[in-house]
């Protein structure tokens, strides 16, 4: 069996998809974590000088969709055919599109500042992302995003849509009860929940 080891904040973010990947198969991994004081140490030491970055038997592989779809791929989260495998990946590269749209509200210094650009972009941008995101799911008719059993989209799905409802557009999601009901019922699977329950508290 390959060595893995995860590097990230101590934090869920982009990393917990992974995190989530490693418990659902039952395989051990080392989880590094970098307080935020200690990043410029450790920035040269990855690919691209951020993270997520993932270490298979020496190899590091950086941006969370490779890591995530590779994880998946190995333990068997990644669709049954090659289409559902391309369904997803669009799924996942849609969250970093409209991540894209709210950097500037995250990176803003002015607690003002931020307020306002993050309602700008959730007017304009996570609203109708999230009625498009509740079609999709509709239209699959199984309860998953893609296919008929849980995938790497749904537990990058169900990290995302809560970080909105906590964090980014409250009231929001809430529009989206079918949404709402997604995110609940995948946290309820027996092995998620028991990640959930067992995990590092973190801020976020």
């Amino acid at each position: 069996m390959p060595t893995y080891k995860l590097y990230y904040f101590n934090s869920r973010g982009r990393m917990e998809p992974a995190r989530l990947l490693f418990h659902l198969a039952g395989v051990p991994y080392e989880d590094i974590r970098f307080e935020r004081e200690d990043w410029p140490k450790h920035k040269e030491e990855m690919p691209w000088g951020q993270v997520p970055v993932m270490e298979v038997d020496g190899k590091k592989i950086a941006e969370s969709n490779a890591i995530y779809q590779y994880l998946a791929k190995q333990f068997g989260y990644n669709g049954k055919t090659d289409l559902e495998a391309a369904e997803i990946l669009e799924l996942l590269d849609t969250i970093n599109d409209i991540f894209g749209y709210m950097r500037p509200a995250f990176h803003a210094k002015e607690e003002e500042e931020k307020k306002k650009l993050m309602a700008s972009v959730s007017a304009e941008h996570v609203a109708p992302y999230l009625a498009r995101l509740d079609k999709r799911l509709a239209a699959n008719g199984t309860g998953y995003f893609v296919g008929k059993d849980l995938t790497i989209a749904d537990i990058t799905f169900m990290e995302v849509l809560t970080m909105m409802k906590e964090r980014v557009a409250p009231g929001l999601v809430e529009k989206h009860p079918k949404l709402i009901e997604f995110v609940d019922r995948i946290k309820a699977q027996p092995k998620i929940k028991e990640w959930i329950e067992k995990r590092p508290k973190t801020e976020h």
